[in-house]
């Protein structure tokens, strides 16, 4: 009886918070449409560069469309630039995309197809963002239609923001795309407007995004091995108080027509990420952190419209069977009624705010009606994905990327002394990662797809530094080969230091972050090849 009572105060207590949230956002957001009127601004100081970046999986057609429309914007050619990523294409649209041009063209091909469009972004952002001359990056889904002033309209929204979520209207004039449009506006210009004009976090799970260049220097935008980057990433932007806006300025189109099977996918979708995240950052909850970033993990749980309807059913089923609680005696049946009025009050009170068209009020009774029946279906597709999942099957969630850790002991020189160092190497399907450890300090690589990138690229970052590290791949009498990179997966080469030495014809594979004590520069290797008389294809063919 006693933990009857507590769960049932507990979750009353819990739905009254809720209600006054909704409150306190719709008024935000309403106060917030009066602030975005005062600053709008029609013409930008600048036209900043703009590195566009589209994500492609099998859909050529659509995104050569996209292509041609990009260059019909009204801005100058110059000030943009657009990439495209063929997340594991089959050839016949790979081919079409390379006829086109236009545009450069970056391969993924993973064991996970397609690898996801926020992880692609991720895995282009690492080899893209140091070298690329721009000041903001546009994310967009090759699926999507735009307007010639998009570019325009996004380079003076910037002005005012430095991370902004585009809004997308499904073109198609079906009942469920009306219905989803209406769910989308009334999601991002009142719960989303109103959570940014009270400083809360907000997700970037949208077709179309804007992040300005120096969030991006500041605050990296990594791929997670066990997590959904558009609900992972906004944690560190609500941390360094980056606040994340939508806006309805930025718009994108689809064609696509939405069904109540569709419908029940993306609720799952967005239901089974939101809880995957608040389950990878729940200590954040009890640690020293700010409250806003605590806000926003648990905000990931905050209950639905029908599900806010079935934990207040619930409480009424206790205060009816469970006579003998204290909540049965201070919380009657009225007040419980007067709670899901409330909510009904808010919901209606939102679209007042929204300023709906007739048609919208009939969208949303239609909504009302239909959430619990999306909500049931969702349900059951979660319970039929996870089914399958456990029989081996692959289900829509790209799965948990195994990844394996190395740790290497070697020395790093300064030309005089020798000090000390470990390199740790992870290892995933996707890719590889080498953290160099000294002391105290520790110095990362970007994910790479081979572990031999990785390693010289922190053999790079030490070289500015005045060291060497002392490890195989820095070393004169290593050898790599695309041979040996295929045969090892990149992991390993060709040691000569026997062949040089010993005139030994045997083939000695090293890691390439091995160590030992006949390590020598690497300015050497081009001399000990030719006393060696070989080149690439004869040692291959050894």
């Amino acid at each position: 009886m006693i933990l009857v009572d507590f769960i049932a105060w507990l979750l009353f207590i819990s739905l009254i918070c809720f209600v006054i949230y909704r409150y306190i956002i719709i008024f935000n957001s309403s106060k917030g449409r009066l602030l975005d009127i005062e600053k709008r601004e029609y013409n930008s100081r600048y036209h900043r560069k703009f590195t566009i970046i589209i994500y492609s999986h099998n859909n050529s057609s659509r995104v050569k469309s996209l292509l041609e429309s990009f260059s019909k914007q009204n801005y100058e050619e110059n000030n943009y630039s657009i990439n495209v990523i063929l997340d594991n294409c089959d050839e016949e649209n790979t081919k079409l995309l390379e006829i086109i041009g236009g545009a450069r063209l970056w391969r993924i091909n993973t064991d996970i197809k397609p690898l996801g469009k926020y992880k692609s972004f991720a895995w282009l952002l690492e080899r893209l963002r140091v070298f690329e001359n721009t000041n903001a990056f546009l994310f967009i889904d090759g699926e999507c239609k735009i307007k010639n002033d998009l570019l325009e309209k996004s380079n003076v929204c910037l002005n005012e923001n430095a991370v902004i979520v585009g809004e997308t209207v499904k073109r198609k004039n079906f009942l469920f795309n009306r219905i989803y449009n209406f769910r989308n506006k009334l999601i991002n210009r009142i719960t989303r407007h109103g959570r940014f004009y009270s400083s809360l976090g907000n997700m970037i799970d949208g077709d179309i995004l804007l992040i300005k260049q120096e969030v991006l220097e500041k605050i990296e935008f990594e791929s997670i091995d066990n997590g959904f980057e558009e609900y992972e990433y906004p944690v560190k932007l609500t941390y360094f108080k980056v606040p994340v806006v939508y806006s309805n300025e930025i718009t994108v189109f689809k064609s696509q027509a939405e069904t109540l099977k569709s419908f029940a996918i993306k609720d799952y979708k967005s239901r089974f990420r939101a809880l995957r995240t608040f389950l990878n950052n729940f200590n954040l909850l009890f640690s020293k952190g700010k409250f806003s970033v605590k806000e926003y993990i648990l905000s990931m749980i905050y209950p639905s419209g029908t599900v806010f309807l079935l934990y207040s059913f619930v409480l009424m089923a206790i205060s009816q069977i469970y006579a003998g609680t204290y909540f049965s005696k201070f919380i009657s049946m009225n007040i419980l009624v007067g709670l899901i009025g409330a909510k009904i009050i808010s919901d209606f009170y939102s679209i007042i705010i929204l300023r709906g068209s007739p048609k919208e009020y009939y969208y949303a009774i239609l909504l009302f009606l239909l959430s619990p029946v999306i909500y049931l279906r969702s349900v059951l597709t979660g319970f039929i994905t996870h089914s399958s999942n456990k029989k081996g099957k692959e289900g829509f969630n790209p799965g948990v990327i195994s990844f394996e850790k190395n740790i290497a002991y070697s020395t790093i020189t300064n030309g005089k002394k020798e000090f000390p160092c470990e390199l740790e190497v992870i290892k995933s399907d996707e890719n590889a990662k080498v953290i160099f450890h000294f002391k105290d300090k520790k110095m990362n690589s970007s994910k790479q797809p081979r572990v031999s990138y990785a390693v010289e690229e922190i053999i790079g970052k030490l070289k500015k530094h005045g060291f060497s590290l002392k490890v195989c791949s820095n070393c004169g009498y290593f050898y790599f080969t695309e041979s040996s990179a295929a045969h090892t997966d990149g992991e390993k080469g060709y040691c000569l230091y026997k062949n040089f030495k010993e005139n030994s014809k045997e083939k000695e594979f090293m890691p390439v972050w091995g160590s030992c004590k006949n390590i020598i520069p690497s300015q050497a290797r081009t001399y000990i090849l030719q006393q060696l008389g070989i080149d690439k294809d004869s040692f291959k063919n050894k």
